[in-house]
């Protein structure tokens, strides 16, 4: 084969690897994710220690985890009344179904129980 046959070849090639590849890196693009803010105060402490043991195994299903938890350390305005937890999702799909779950319904009893919450989700792109 000559030089300019390999190099015609190699740019065919080229071009089918980019035709099925390109499409796959798409499906990869991440959309917005979503993310959980809990505040929480605990009014039966062993209870509320108890949720936050079993909750793990409630976001794994939903590719969720928890990315923060503490008191925070506030700069302005009033802080919340306990701990604080965000929790992170790849989209709003997974954290509603997550939110909505049999197995999060029980832990959520639990929590609501145990605990003051006030909980909200935000979804949204982050550009750098």
């Amino acid at each position: 084969m000559g030089g300019k046959a390999k190099i015609v070849a190699g740019l065919v090639v080229g071009m089918i690897i980019g035709a099925v590849a390109v499409p796959g890196l798409r499906a990869q693009t991440a959309g917005p994710a979503t993310y959980i803010v809990a505040e929480m105060h605990a009014t039966d402490p062993a209870a509320f220690i108890e949720y936050m043991r079993l909750e793990p195994g409630s976001l794994a299903p939903f590719h969720g985890r928890v990315v923060a938890r503490g008191l925070p350390d506030v700069r302005e305005g009033a802080a919340p009344d306990g701990v604080v937890t965000i929790y992170a999702f790849g989209n709003p799909e997974d954290a509603n179904r997550w939110y909505n779950s049999p197995d999060y319904a029980k832990l959520m009893a639990m929590r609501q129980k145990s605990a003051k919450s006030k909980v909200y989700f935000l979804t949204g792109i982050v550009t750098q």
